[in-house]
């Protein structure tokens, strides 16, 4: 057990955070011109590498094994078309928008808390998350008349995120982290191929639907700044793991999991610096209820004594 350190854990947070923001951001100009399913095959295959390389120079054993196969394979599954839906909402929406709607996912673990773990959550934290919805609500648009169809991608990424993060708490007590990580990694090169693929076969490719199009871009891997991106989308995605793996290792769960919400203030700021990407004053008021939902979703948890949202970070 970690001797507790919550200022190196709050530490380790933001590195976590700022790796994982500058992961999306890598990612978001990777897919103007390649496949999203090629970037998460060749993030995994970096990433198993340098999990590899982590566990055999710090001298620990990586166990390769799952005690629940079949939960397992339902998580990667579900895990991995979380994030599809993820990036397809990132190349078309802005930063801080996709970012924002994806913070709605610790509404999604307490509600599948409830329904599945049979946790149970009072009328306050009821009352927050559909106060918190009322932020997305306002960030979609308050008057149904201008929805953006593909704000829809990140609230299902969260949704399926939240889902297989309730698996991870059910197996989490024989199956250890790195070993569940490891097993996303996996799931994802065995099927990004498959369902590029199966893309091609059903010729998805020429469809004449943007989403699908945007999907089934054939892979290339000729153009050396392309690869070098994606070789710096798997260093962070392990250095942003490994760090935030350290952050709940050293400080208390609720200090921590509120500094997850730096990676909201990254997205404004590489939107704006990279893309000119400026947030309306509707939707940054949106994402202060949802940020402030989520917080106060923490605090009832510490005055309940439960962990429903805060011992599993949001990436």
């Amino acid at each position: 057990m970690a001797k507790e350190n919550n200022f190196l854990a709050i530490a380790y947070i933001l590195m976590g955070m700022t790796a994982f923001a500058f992961q999306d951001t890598a990612v978001r100009l990777l897919a103007v011109d390649i496949s999203i399913l090629q970037v998460m095959f060749a993030r995994s295959v970096i990433a198993i590498v340098l999990l590899v390389l982590f566990f055999y120079f710090t001298g620990q054993k990586l166990i390769w094994t799952t005690n629940y196969p079949k939960l397992t394979i339902f998580r990667t599954i579900m895990f991995i078309f979380a994030f599809v839906f993820y990036y397809i909402g990132l190349a078309y929406l802005s930063f801080a928008v996709t970012t924002a709607l994806f913070f709605t996912a610790p509404f999604f673990i307490t509600i599948f808390s409830s329904i599945f773990l049979k946790e149970k959550v009072g009328i306050i934290r009821w009352l927050t998350i559909i106060y918190g919805f009322a932020g997305v609500m306002l960030i979609v648009s308050p008057d149904f008349e201008t929805i953006n169809i593909f704000m829809i991608f990140p609230i299902l990424c969260a949704a399926g995120y939240s889902g297989s993060m309730i698996i991870i708490k059910y197996t989490s007590n024989e199956d250890n982290v790195y070993t569940q990580t490891l097993h996303v990694y996996i799931a994802t090169i065995i099927l990004c191929p498959i369902i590029t693929y199966s893309g091609f076969y059903l010729d998805m490719d020429n469809s004449g639907n943007e989403i699908l199009e945007f999907l089934f871009r054939y892979w290339s891997f000729n153009d050396a700044t392309t690869l070098l991106m994606l070789f710096l989308v798997g260093v962070c995605v392990i250095f942003g793991f490994v760090f935030i793996f350290n952050a709940y290792r050293y400080g208390k769960p609720y200090i921590v999991a509120p500094f997850e919400y730096v990676f909201l203030i990254w997205a404004v700021l590489l939107g704006w610096f990279i893309w000119s990407e400026t947030v309306s004053l509707r939707t940054i008021i949106g994402i202060l209820i949802i940020v402030s939902a989520g917080i106060f979703i923490l605090y009832r948890e510490k005055i309940k004594e439960q962990e429903i949202t805060t011992d599993q970070p949001l990436r």
